[in-house]
């Protein structure tokens, strides 16, 4: 197997903790509907598709959710308690850090304009990336193999030379079909043994 050169990283519980339940609560508080119904209005698959593939914008998501929910608030109000689910996990920020003078990082993930601009003045190691593979700007979600073969000419190198981390199974196997080297993200001290294993060094 070639040497790695590229490390890519998933953004929602990878390099960005996620929590729904946040913006449901407090949705579900301001519109009188139960959270039941918010989640299914804002944040079930069915929902989260359009937006993340590109088919929706965020005007035309954010439009119909408020309507159907009743919702008596702005646009801006509605985008900031949308991306409240977010939150910076700094513990991966250190590995991060120590990669970047050794490999070529970037990211590949299933998100929408909202969650990559919260997520890219948040987590401040996005700084670091030079592929970024956003599902909403490229037009196809994980496990969707197109994606994988857009980042594959993203990176411009062969796909073994590839390591790709994501919290999903069914994208780190979808991944790895793509001929990339995928690995499953539970903890920081796994991924990082993990990457050792995989001979990537950043002491």
């Amino acid at each position: 197997m070639p040497a790695i050169s590229h490390v890519i990283f998933d953004l929602g519980q990878v390099l960005s903790l996620v929590d729904e339940s946040v913006a449901v609560r407090a949705i579900a508080a301001r519109s009188g509907k139960s959270e039941t119904e918010v989640n299914e209005a804002i944040f079930s698959i069915e929902r989260k598709i359009p937006l993340e593939s590109g088919r929706q914008t965020w005007n035309e998501f954010s439009g119909m959710v408020r309507s159907e929910l009743g919702l008596d608030i702005g646009g801006d109000e509605f985008r900031d308690l949308f991306t409240s689910v977010l939150t910076p996990n700094e513990p991966m920020f250190d590995l991060v850090r120590a990669l970047a003078p050794h490999h070529t990082l970037g990211c590949c993930s299933n998100t929408s304009g909202p969650h990559w601009d919260e997520i890219r003045s948040s987590v401040p190691v996005t700084d670091l990336f030079g592929p970024r593979v956003l599902s909403f700007e490229v037009g196809s979600m994980k496990p969707d193999p197109r994606i994988y073969r857009v980042l594959i000419d993203a990176c411009g190198v062969e796909p073994g030379q590839i390591v790709f981390i994501d919290d999903s199974l069914r994208n780190v196997e979808s991944a790895a079909e793509s001929g990339i080297r995928a690995l499953r993200f539970t903890t920081v001290a796994k991924l990082e043994s993990d990457l050792r294993s995989l001979g990537i060094e950043w002491e």
